[in-house]
């Protein structure tokens, strides 16, 4: 079973970031991202990407809702003042429902079919100059541009040219944007397991309405 969370990333600093949050609703847990940067956590009953469009309203800075399915899909939708500006997903077609063709089952009778090798689907929305409002640092916009189309940039991550998981691709996208990749890839319930990113303590997660400090794992 692969990795499964939800956050939001947003280009205000957590001191700009937290106040605005308090009596809104959100629970979960915030982190400093970057030098002018905020990662949200939600809890699980709060969806990343649903939560990022209300935010960047309220906080009148872009924010970035990311989803990461099973380690298999990473969809990010970026909105600024409540727009949706660009959508990305890393496997289109991956959560629709398989086509009945009308035709009759095979029979024992029938020739073994050969299946096709499977093609990988272009990654939509794979436009790294959408990204660059995130941005904490320069960007190389060649290197994001592979890491958007699901090209790895070290090689044993991938199989046949593609990442094999997308949590790599996901840590990839947010190190080209000079973030705290760590940081930005993992979600709530991984931290209130105690699952701490590298280089994070329990002391540093900020407690947004009323969640609790979790036990970081020895």
């Amino acid at each position: 079973m692969g990795s499964f969370y939800g956050n939001v990333l947003v280009a205000r600093a957590c001191e700009a970031v937290v106040p605005l949050l308090d009596g809104q609703g959100v629970r979960g847990f915030a982190l400093p991202a970057g030098p002018e940067h905020t990662v949200i956590h939600p809890d699980p009953e709060t969806s990343g990407p649903d939560l990022a469009g209300p935010l960047s309203k309220l906080l009148a800075a872009p924010a970035l809702g990311m989803y990461l399915f099973d380690s298999d899909v990473l969809v990010m939708t970026l909105f600024e003042n409540g727009d949706l500006r660009h959508s990305y997903d890393s496997f289109p077609g991956y959560f629709d429902e398989p086509e009945d063709d009308g035709g009759d089952p095979p029979s024992v009778a029938d020739p073994p079919s050969v299946e096709e090798p499977f093609e990988w689907p272009e990654p939509m929305g794979a436009d790294p100059d959408a990204f660059l409002p995130l941005a904490a640092g320069p960007v190389d916009r060649a290197a994001l541009e592979s890491v958007l189309r699901g090209i790895p940039i070290d090689p044993e991550d991938g199989e046949h040219g593609r990442y094999v998981f997308a949590d790599a691709q996901h840590f990839d996208a947010m190190d080209c944007l000079r973030l705290n990749a760590p940081r930005l890839t993992t979600g709530y319930r991984y931290l209130a397991q105690g699952a701490l990113p590298y280089g994070t303590t329990a002391d540093d997660l900020i407690l947004l309405g009323g969640a609790r400090r979790p036990t970081a794992r020895t």
